[in-house]
């Protein structure tokens, strides 16, 4: 009698031909045996449902962000103690002028990767697909997994986003939509009704899961509601017995692209994702994540300056240093199952799981995971309130979160940074602290802080405002104004990148923005980033002294993007 949980085959044949030694059959049907139960006992790890994770230990307070915040927080005070000490302040002035060099210098390069990306964008408008010309001698079958996770949002909203899914060549023959709502979503179950009553013959197949909650090791967000969603889905696609994956008689590449709900894809994602897929080798496939360039563009002309203008510099930022960097995923993107699986899909316990996620799947296949750009551009929202005080308060709000995700984020890269060979983990490393340190955190409170803070100090310990280069401080001002001219150049191109790119943005939506509005915003620019850089110190502070507790996501509010147009305004156009 067979023990619990084992397989046993009751008969095995070879085929027809030399006798085989029976020493030699035992063998063969002992490989057989335990080939079929590790299959067996995989199926079932597979087919399993998700009930939460064992947290691992950990102090809630001494953790590796504190390494972060303290970088930032000692480079921004070196205007105060590199002129205080009397072997480096001869170089004060030569410093500050470097430091400002270095970082024009990434803006440049920022702003040709973005030119480079605008042009690839407006080429692929023209370019015709052709799925049947793409190499696939395996016969591959390729099928799409959409996941977007809702909470609170309206229903309209989350409407327009599947809309935009539904719209692609060939959704119902091919793409499974899913939508994971969260436990405590209001009003859940009349929901799921009208979205499987409008959406159920539009799809290959449409599915809607619910994320218990107090599941173990989870916290609130969407990293751990996607855990759990598109877990629940690919189980439902398993064991949907007219569904062709893991079928022995076809072979299936099912490719998962998480979304926000406030996204509009673009028109031929999916395909220009199969196209892209189908120019890779079988080995490429397997370590490739695909980003597509995100717009923050639904209704930015009718918000207020400081959300418009970090829209514009977040999109502007993915195409200049996220994709081409390889610095991490954001909002929306795609990637096989197999590398999601091999990844233990998203990480419950963290709130970025754009950030996290390229670092879980690195891991999974021990080396870097490439971000390969798809050139069809998509649209998110941004962040919306019902006033201008409302306004300011979702958009720091947001500000908050992105940075503490990151220092999250930071920790969990450091704890595993031997796991991945040491050119990789130094690569990552530099770039990630580069960005969300230097370019979002300090840059723009240092250009302000050292031009003036510098001279008082080497006035303050009678120095004399000279360095060997820079003989006065005249020369040194003109130089800190040459270098905000310069800095307003960049956020010119900025603007223009946006406004190239209109013409390939989906459902032909444009920034209606005015020509004195764009000016004035233009102007604002600077000011902006600079608010954002002193939220984002604020949240490194508070992520710092709070620890753990600090870590959950919190979404901001999507009600304005779908809000009837009226004649009284609700808030300030500026």
């Amino acid at each position: 009698e067979a023990k619990s949980g084992e397989f046993l085959a009751k008969s095995f044949s070879l085929p027809a031909g030399k006798p085989v030694p029976s020493g030699r059959r035992e063998s063969i049907l002992k490989t057989f045996k335990k080939s079929v139960r590790r299959g067996f006992a995989g199926s079932l790890r597979r087919l399993e449902s998700y009930a939460g994770r064992v947290a691992k230990p950990a102090n809630k307070y001494i953790r590796w962000n504190l390494l972060f915040t303290f970088l930032i927080f000692f480079f921004i005070s070196s205007s105060v103690w590199i002129p205080a000490i009397p072997s480096l302040n001869d170089f004060a002035l030569e410093i500050v002028t470097i430091v400002c060099i270095i970082l024009h210098f990434l803006w440049m390069v920022a702003v040709f990767n973005a030119l480079r990306y605008t042009w690839r964008l407006r080429r692929f408008a023209s370019h015709k697909i052709d799925l049947s010309k793409g190499s696939n001698p395996d016969g591959i079958l390729i099928k799409h997994l959409v996941g977007i996770c809702i909470y609170k949002e309206p229903l309209q909203l989350i409407m327009d986003t599947v809309d935009s899914i539904a719209s692609q060549p060939d959704a119902k023959s091919k793409i499974t939509c899913l939508v994971g709502m969260e436990g405590g979503t209001p009003d859940k179950e009349e929901k799921k009704r009208l979205l499987h009553e409008k959406y159920e013959a539009q799809f290959d197949r449409f599915i809607v899961t619910f994320h218990p909650k107090g599941l173990p090791g989870d916290i609130p967000g969407k990293c751990s509601n996607f855990n759990y969603a598109s877990r629940q889905a690919v189980k439902q696609l398993r064991l949907d017995k007219n569904y062709p994956l893991d079928k022995p008689d076809r072979k299936v590449e099912l490719l998962v692209t998480t979304g926000d709900c406030d996204s509009i894809f673009g028109e031929r994602y999916f395909d220009a994702l199969e196209e892209d897929y189908l120019k890779l080798t079988e080995e490429q496939r397997q370590y490739t994540v695909w980003q597509s360039p995100l717009f923050y563009c639904i209704n930015l002309h009718k918000s207020p300056f400081f959300v418009r203008v970090t829209g514009l510099l977040r999109a502007f930022f993915m195409m200049g240093y996220l994709i081409p960097w390889n610095i991490n995923t954001m909002s929306i993107f795609s990637l096989t199952l197999k590398l999601m699986e091999n990844g233990d899909y998203t990480h419950p316990g963290y709130q970025m799981d754009d950030i996290i996620a390229l670092i879980r799947w690195s891991l999974s296949v021990r080396r870097k995971c490439v971000i390969r750009a798809i050139p069809v551009a998509t649209l998110s929202g941004p962040t919306s309130g019902k006033n201008y005080i409302d306004e300011w308060y979702e958009w720091a709000r947001q500000i908050r979160r992105w940075t503490i995700g990151a220092a999250e984020v930071f920790h969990y890269f450091v704890i595993k940074f031997f796991q991945l060979p040491v050119m990789v983990s130094l690569s990552f490393s530099a770039k990630f602290v580069f960005y969300y340190g230097f370019l979002l955190c300090i840059a723009s409170v240092y250009t302000i802080v050292a031009p003036l803070v510098t001279p008082a100090m080497l006035s303050a310990v009678n120095h004399g405002v000279w360095g060997l280069v820079i003989p006065s401080q005249d020369v040194f001002t003109w130089i800190m104004l040459g270098f905000l001219g310069l800095q307003y150049f960049w956020f010119l191109c900025v603007f223009l990148v946006n406004y190239l790119c209109q013409p390939v943005f989906p459902r032909g939506t444009k920034d209606e923005t005015g020509i004195i509005r764009n000016i004035f915003h233009l102007v604002m620019t600077w000011p902006t980033i600079t608010m954002y850089c002193i939220v984002e110190l604020v949240a490194f502070l508070e992520v710092t002294v709070r620890g753990k507790s600090v870590c959950s996501h919190n979404a901001s509010k999507k009600d304005n993007l779908v809000a009837p147009v009226t004649t009284i305004p609700d808030r300030m156009e500026v």
